[in-house]
């Protein structure tokens, strides 16, 4: 079956999203002007990208060196003698070029590169072919055995985006609201140093570098707060509720060094993505993992606590038979964790719950404030979705 529409209707980022958390399989054609993608999908993950015009995997070999120009042309050659019956990957692992590990470090970059390119790509036509994964120009590009995380490829594309629009968001933010509560929190810090170095004498050796620390707090506060405004400026601009909850996940990943959305049900929280969850020796994929976590509401967790009060917990893990289980599917079970977890509300009903912590590292949590503000944002933004959908729908049957 293929789907069709417009990319000025549908982002990529929405497409890809909604293929990753249906798991669905299949072949993800764009085209915009000259320019034409296409994005493999297996079972929610990404196992190829190609754009044109642009360079394929093969030059990507040349240019980093991992073969050289007359390795790449009689491979080739001797492909075309077995008629297509072995592509690129086959020719560089069976002629030992390459081993599998470099060969999958390369693709995997490679596709990041490629996506982060298509999801520029505003105005354009898309078109799904689902449970079709035929690979394509094989002497050129190559699949990967496992594929890519499409929530890790997005991340990595709008951190690409922001570098590249940074000086353009800042000018934006100037348009938003003051967010004096997130400034006020790293000035307060700042002023607590600055109290400590007055307080010392002048010859007290530790005063240079508590100076120092006041400096490096001030400009952290800074640039939190900057970052903040850029997001909060971008939030503005979204129309679906995947692209909020990836923005918040994008700047969670700034503050824990692991999260996991939940999504909120009648008696339970399931999880529905990840960032920073390692791969275990069994081989299971972080993020099937997660998605096995199921947590019942009602047994006294910080769940609990958030889904009840709609409001954030932040603190220490407490012990609970619950939290283990949950740290059993994900590492750090036993160990002294800081943890958040935030609800994103809509009309008063807490929808997804955003969990992050500081394992394994067990580094402190810096710019949690920043990301409750966030959150709080996001639920407003999203209850206008929400608002705006059910107007559109109202009119449309009247229509």
């Amino acid at each position: 079956m293929e789907l069709t529409g417009n990319l000025s209707d549908f982002a990529l980022t929405d497409i890809l999203q909604i293929l990753a958390l249906s798991r669905k399989s299949g072949t993800l054609s764009l085209e915009a002007g000259s320019v034409q993608g296409r994005i493999i999908v297996d079972q929610g993950r990404i196992i190829q990208a190609t754009m044109r015009p642009g360079s394929p995997f093969s030059e990507r070999l040349l240019h980093e060196d991992h073969i050289r120009p007359d390795n790449l042309a009689t491979l080739k050659q001797y492909a075309s003698q077995m008629e297509g019956v072995w592509g690129l990957k086959e020719l560089l692992l069976e002629s030992g070029l390459m081993d599998v590990e470099t060969l999958e470090s390369v693709a995997r970059r490679h596709i990041h590169d490629v996506v982060g390119a298509l999801v520029n790509l505003e105005k354009g036509r898309f078109g799904i072919e689902l449970n079709y994964l035929e690979p394509t120009d094989i002497l050129n590009e190559v699949g990967l055995s496992y594929g890519l995380d499409v929530g890790e490829v997005l991340l990595g594309a709008a951190k690409e985006i922001d570098e590249s629009k940074r000086d353009e968001l800042l000018m934006a933010s100037k348009n938003v609201a003051a967010m004096s509560e997130a400034n006020l929190n790293g000035w307060q810090q700042s002023a607590i140093a600055a109290e400590r170095v007055q307080a010392r004498p002048p010859d007290d050796e530790p005063v240079e570098e508590a100076r120092k620390e006041v400096k490096e707090l001030a400009t952290d506060g800074h640039d939190r707060a900057a970052r903040l405004c850029s997001l909060l400026a971008e939030l503005r601009s979204h129309s679906f509720e995947a692209e909020v909850s990836l923005l918040i996940m994008r700047y969670a990943s700034e503050v824990a060094t692991r999260g996991v959305l939940f999504v909120v049900k009648d008696d339970e929280i399931c999880g529905l993505g990840q960032f920073g969850v390692s791969a275990t020796d069994n081989g299971q994929a972080p993020d099937e993992r997660v998605r096995g976590i199921k947590i019942p509401i009602g047994q006294q967790t910080i769940f609990d606590h958030v889904i009840k009060t709609g409001q954030p917990f932040i603190g220490k893990m407490p012990s609970n038979h619950w939290h283990s289980e949950m740290l059993k599917k994900i590492g750090g079970n036993g160990a002294p964790l800081s943890a958040f977890a935030l609800p994103l509300v809509c009309n008063d009903q807490p929808i997804f719950v955003f969990y992050g912590d500081n394992y394994p590292g067990m580094s402190d949590l810096i710019g949690i404030d920043e990301l409750v503000a966030l959150v709080n944002q996001a639920s407003v933004v999203l209850e206008k979705i929400v608002l705006e959908r059910m107007i559109n729908e109202m009119r449309q049957r009247r229509a």
